[in-house]
């Protein structure tokens, strides 16, 4: 069981970021029907780099707002900017097309369009703000565990659409879009690759976030940590909604803008009441 919850965590690792994770525990492709479990476990690693940039330059007498630019430029760094990619190819998709079809066709394309940028623009710059208003309210100490609590519970809350809803692209369909070349990102569907949650693991999934949930309580209150998790759900509810509205179930790219948008609600949550 131990060993099982070490390779979910690691696969789980190794699929949200850029961390140097053996593949040792990896014969084939991550089946998340089952280690999705693992994805609030796995946000607690991939923000401990970040927790501790913020730390040493809060430390080092940095102004607030460099500390909070540096800790979220070191979570886009260890991602690989996943997320972000994916909440560019989203905001693009949804309001740069005119069908489903024509939405999927332009999130499945590298290319970022004015919708993208914008929606990044606007996100960083309120993480930013966000993680200042902590830094200077918290200290450096606590601010970093608040970090890592929220990327932990926001890769968790992925974890409610991609259940909840089907798969935007239900299956594989290689020979469609598929030349790297032509600036095309491959065709088939994320759970049409490594399969989707099922009940029991949004179960064990929304267990393994606990410990970030006492995290905020333990550094933020009862009352603000509260408010930050209906902030979460409030956007996850949203960024479910819309995914439904525009293009009738989830993709790998609405996955990561509910990550994004998930962590944003947290963090409004917050400052909102402290």
């Amino acid at each position: 069981m131990i060993h099982r919850l070490f390779a979910d965590t690691r696969s789980s690792i190794l699929f949200l970021s850029r961390l140097p994770v053996s593949y040792s525990a990896q014969t084939s492709r991550p089946d998340f029907s089952y280690s999705a479990r693992c994805f609030a476990f796995a946000g607690l690693v991939i923000a401990i780099p970040a927790a501790l940039i913020l730390w040493i330059t809060f430390n080092t007498g940095l102004p607030a707002p460099a500390v909070a630019i540096l800790a979220v430029a070191t979570m886009i760094i260890v991602t690989g900017a996943l997320h972000e990619d994916g909440l560019a190819d989203t905001a693009d998709g949804f309001w740069g097309g005119h069908s489903k079809q024509r939405k999927l066709e332009i999130m499945r394309d590298s290319a970022i369009g004015t919708y993208g940028v914008l929606g990044l623009t606007v996100t960083i710059f309120l993480r930013v703000a966000f993680y200042t208003y902590l830094i200077e309210s918290l200290g450096g100490a606590a601010a970093a565990i608040v970090l890592m609590a929220n990327a932990s519970l926001s890769r968790a809350a992925m974890l409610q659409p991609w259940m909840r809803l089907p798969p935007a692209r239900p299956g594989p369909d290689a020979d469609e879009h598929s030349n790297p070349s032509g600036g095309q990102k491959p065709a088939s569907g994320l759970s049409a690759r490594y399969g989707m949650p099922t009940s029991a693991t949004m179960t064990w999934g929304t267990l393994a976030a606990l410990p970030a949930v006492f995290m905020l309580i333990w550094n933020c209150g009862a009352v603000s940590a509260l408010s930050a998790l209906v902030g979460l759900q409030f956007c996850v509810l949203i960024m479910t909604r819309l995914s439904k509205t525009h293009i009738e179930g989830h993709s790998g790219d609405t996955l990561g803008a509910t990550q994004q948008l998930s962590e944003l609600g947290l963090l409004l949550g917050l400052v909102w009441t402290m």
